[in-house]
């Protein structure tokens, strides 16, 4: 499990790993963003509008802390490229007022 890869959960819903790699090893869970359909919120300073692997946009507010537990029978669907996660790490600082 990797900062940065989407993965498709058993219960339906798409997550995107912001915590640091690694994590999971230590803490035995990982922080997410819940990804919403392509198209249901705008590209702003708070979501990020993703194409690939997945078309989705991730709203930095819908943040989830997850257990490695509920990744079993998940799927990798892959990692978004480095520009997109630099853009969703400038959200994550907007929302927080970093």
């Amino acid at each position: 499990m990797n900062r940065g890869e989407i993965w498709a959960l058993p219960d339906g819903r798409n997550v995107l790993i912001i915590s640091l790699t690694g994590l999971e090893e230590s803490y035995g869970a990982v922080l997410t963003i819940v990804l919403h359909e392509s198209g249901r919120y705008p590209d702003t300073a708070m979501s990020v509008v993703i194409g690939d692997p997945l078309p989705c946009t991730a709203v930095a507010v819908n943040i989830a802390q997850l257990k490695v537990t509920r990744f079993e029978g998940a799927k990798q669907l892959g990692p978004v490229d480095p520009a997109t996660m630099a853009r969703v790490d400038q959200a994550l600082r907007a929302v927080q007022d970093l």
